[in-house]
């Protein structure tokens, strides 16, 4: 089964924004929220079904243990991240 975590980075599969690669900053039920630090901020996030992402197994623990203590994240380090892993 694929875990979906606060940290990890996925790839929309469907919709307006399908190619596009976000960081999960939640994750509640079927749904998961994501941010690419631009058009979709942290403080403004994407609310997107879980069938409809695929998720890059890449992980970072440093932004993933301060979402996950409540810690904001800059959006900066939101982009940086996602930069560093786009193909």
């Amino acid at each position: 089964m694929v875990e979906f975590k606060t940290g990890g980075l996925a790839r929309s599969l469907a919709g307006h924004d399908k190619g596009q690669l976000y960081i999960i900053i939640g994750v509640s039920g079927e749904y998961v929220t994501l941010s690419d630090g631009r058009k979709r901020p942290s403080d403004r996030p994407k609310r997107k079904n879980k069938k409809h992402l695929q998720l890059i197994h890449v992980y970072d623990e440093n932004l993933g243990t301060k979402m996950e203590s409540g810690v904001s994240v800059r959006d900066e380090e939101i982009r940086s991240f996602i930069k560093a892993h786009q193909q």
